[in-house]
């Protein structure tokens, strides 16, 4: 490169410091940790929902890509109106439509020193984020009674995690050698799962190419819990068809009613057709935390795969899901491979002094997740978080309880966890004959759940049970109180009677 070349590439380079300086940064961090302060302090008396709609909140941030600095006064003023103030608050205490956490503060501000320090936890450079996940796979698997020799990886939730668990039992169950030649034989893989599991089952048997035609759903029982002698007549008929069934996926705490399998019953039956036995445990699994429930996931420590999510039960700000594998070499054999820009050192491997979490999963660029764990753990301690889940647990039965002990609403389901289904009834629909009985209350039941989120103070869901909708809540946020749960229900009760007035005087 000649002279002048280099004189002109030096004058266009200019000594200019792009970052903010020491004292820029402190007072930026003081700034935000008044904002989420205030965000606290005023969540639980604000509206749940925001008022504009999707199209309006569009049109508030229509704006021209940013071509100029902005002074941070007026992006954190901007940020406090257009962002908080209308943002959905998922922590709200009387936020329980679905199975959604409060999220802990120390896992907010665990979240962006994560950030600061910027690391990619894929590969074994990553250190001593390497190291801390690590440490929180191994309390994971100490919370849930696991195999503490089993592999693991954090990602980003239940379906990502249950995705991984599907490939690596797709990989090791088939007779087809699938990293290289694919599905190739013909009688196809068989998924066996209850009628409740969680629709990301189906995304992941159909991303791994096997066919949600291939999916067995099988009947529950009363409680809404897979049924094993029906399951175990299913694998019969299809291994005499000339099928190949190689997974029952059981489910500790379904989304619609809280149903926890039968864990131990489905473990006989996938070792005696050697199947493998996976336990989506996204919702339930952290219900071991509590010595008072934790039988209530008896067997699980059987399974060949678990998901966890800690976002759920562990209060965790999102997003963060863990999928648990019995037999690394396994995890391994799925997800491992070698390039010349990312090697396999297999000596230091096979001496396990290096951990590169890309064996373990897809994922080649990883954000810091375990660190908002390690902080949280570290903070609560085991016994204030089994304190968090026993009061989250009694005030589901106290929900219950006072449920059946009214004239006008109804217990739908029962529970192994923190979901309640109830309806609301009035002594006058009881009158009619069943069938247009049924379809009244499931209208007037729609109509107050419509009416109950327009009011903006309360967030329940509903869903469908046996053909009969229902009001749903999902109590799994430390923020909740049993007045909570009074008003709640008194506000359905009003919103009840309202509707069953104007639903009748329309003729209905």
């Amino acid at each position: 490169m000649k002279k002048n070349q280099i004189s002109s590439l030096e004058n266009r380079i200019h000594n200019e410091t792009f970052d903010l300086n020491p004292e820029e940064i402190r007072q930026l961090g003081y700034r935000f940790s008044d904002m989420i302060t205030g965000y606290y302090d005023s969540m639980s008396t604000s509206p749940i929902v925001p008022s504009k709609t999707l199209k309006q909140l569009k049109q508030l941030f229509d704006e021209l890509l940013p071509q100029d600095e902005m002074d941070l006064d007026s992006l954190l003023f901007e940020c406090q109106e257009k962002i908080i103030n209308n943002a959905v608050h998922f922590g709200h205490p009387r936020f329980l439509g679905w199975v959604l956490s409060s999220g802990t503060t120390i896992g907010a501000y665990a979240e962006g020193l994560a950030n600061a320090l910027n690391q990619n936890v894929a590969l074994s450079g990553a250190g001593v984020a390497t190291a801390v996940e690590l440490v929180v796979l191994d309390w994971i698997k100490k919370i849930i009674g696991y195999d503490s020799h089993a592999a693991g990886v954090l990602v980003s939730g239940g379906s990502m995690a249950n995705l991984l668990a599907l490939a690596v039992a797709r990989n090791n169950l088939s007779d087809d050698n699938v990293r290289q030649h694919g599905l190739v034989n013909k009688a196809p893989l068989i998924v066996y799962t209850s009628s409740e599991v969680h629709v990301c089952i189906d995304k992941a048997v159909d991303l791994l190419g096997i066919g949600t035609d291939n999916i067995r759903r099988i009947p529950v029982d009363a409680s809404f819990r897979l049924d094993v002698n029906k399951l175990k007549r299913k694998i019969k008929e299809d291994l005499c068809k000339g099928l190949r069934p190689f997974c029952v996926v059981a489910t500790a705490g379904t989304v619609n009613t809280g149903a926890i399998d039968p864990l131990k019953s489905i473990a006989d039956i996938c070792r005696q057709y050697h199947i493998w036995f996976h336990v989506d445990a996204a919702y339930g699994g952290f219900v071991a935390i509590s010595s008072h429930w934790k039988s209530l996931i008896k067997g699980i420590s059987r399974a060949d795969s678990v998901v966890v999510d800690p976002h759920k039960w562990l209060f965790i700000p999102y997003d963060v899901g863990c999928v648990l594998v019995r037999d690394p070499k396994k995890m391994k054999k799925t997800f491992s491979y070698s390039t010349e820009y990312i090697p396999l050192d297999k000596k230091k491997a096979a001496s396990n002094d290096e951990v590169d979490f890309a064996d373990y999963g897809i994922e080649l660029s990883r954000s810091f997740r375990a660190l908002k764990i390690w902080m949280s753990l570290k903070q609560y301690g085991i016994r204030r978080y089994a304190r968090m889940i026993n009061q989250n647990m009694n005030l589901a039965e106290y929900w219950r309880v006072l449920i059946e002990n009214s004239k006008d609403f109804q217990i739908m389901a029962p529970s192994d966890l923190s979901v309640i289904c109830f309806r609301y009834i009035p002594e006058k629909a009881m009158k009619r004959k069943n069938q247009n009985k049924e379809l009244y209350l499931n209208k007037l039941n729609q109509f107050i759940l419509k009416s109950l989120r327009k009011n903006r103070k309360f967030l329940i869901s509903g869903t469908v049970l046996k053909g009969r909708y229902v009001l749903r809540a999902c109590i799994i946020n430390y923020r909740t109180t049993k007045k909570d749960v009074q008003d709640i229900i008194e506000a359905v009760r009003n919103i009840g009677k309202k509707n069953d007035a104007l639903l009748r005087s329309r003729g209905i």
